[in-house]
C-alpha cells in the first residue's frame, strides 16, 4: 500500500487490470488535473499545488518518418527524477534511460499516450545503479499540441522480493 509519507513505499503485485493497486495518491491529483486539460495551453504551473511540482515531467511527441515510431524527448522534468538518476535527464531520449526486463512495454505505454485523449498509470521494479531495487510509479497523459504530460514517483519496496514485475492501465 502506498502512504503519502516520504520515502515512499510500495508492495507490488504482477496484476494488469483494473484489480491492481490503488494508484499512489500525488499521481492520482496529476492524472486529475491533466485529464482535464488537453491542451498545454491550459496547464498553468500557478495552478499546480507544489507538492505535485517536483514529481512533472514533459515530453516531446517527435516523428522523421511516419512508418517510424515516436520518439519522446524529455522537454521538463521535476526534481524527482533528476535525483533518481543523480542527474538532469532533460533533453535527452527515453529510450537512453529506460532498462531491464520491462523496457519495451514501459516505452510501449508511454507511446500509447501519443493519440489524442489517451493516459496510461503504470508502476514497475527498477535496478538504477548500484541501488537496491525500488519502485517507480507515473501517470502519462497526452495532451496537445504533441506532449505527454505525466508525473513520476519513487520508493522503497516493502514485502516484495527483488525480481521484476510490471503492470499498467488506462486513466
Amino acid at each position: 500500500m502506498l502512504s503519502d509519507d516520504a520515502p515512499q513505499r510500495a508492495s507490488l503485485g504482477a496484476n494488469t487490470d483494473q484489480n491492481s493497486p490503488a494508484m499512489n495518491p500525488i499521481l492520482a491529483r496529476i492524472a486529475a488535473y491533466l485529464s482535464k486539460r488537453r491542451d498545454g495551453t491550459a496547464v498553468d504551473p500557478v495552478h499546480i499545488a507544489p507538492d505535485l511540482l517536483p514529481h512533472l515531467f514533459i515530453l516531446a511527441i517527435e516523428r522523421d518518418h511516419p512508418d517510424n515510431p515516436p520518439r519522446l524527448r524529455i522537454r521538463l522534468t521535476g526534481t524527482t527524477l533528476d535525483n533518481a538518476f543523480g542527474r538532469s535527464v532533460k533533453g535527452h531520449f527515453m529510450e537512453e534511460f529506460l532498462h531491464g526486463t520491462h523496457s519495451a512495454a514501459v516505452l510501449a505505454g508511454f507511446r500509447s499516450c501519443v493519440e489524442p485523449g489517451t493516459g496510461i498509470w503504470m508502476r514497475q521494479v527498477v535496478k538504477i545503479g548500484n541501488r537496491a531495487p525500488r519502485f517507480v510509479e507515473g501517470v502519462a497523459v497526452h495532451v496537445e499540441p504533441n506532449r505527454i504530460y505525466g508525473g513520476l514517483q519513487f520508493g522503497e519496496l516493502v514485502g516484495h522480493s527483488t525480481g521484476s514485475s510490471f503492470e499498467s492501465r488506462r486513466i
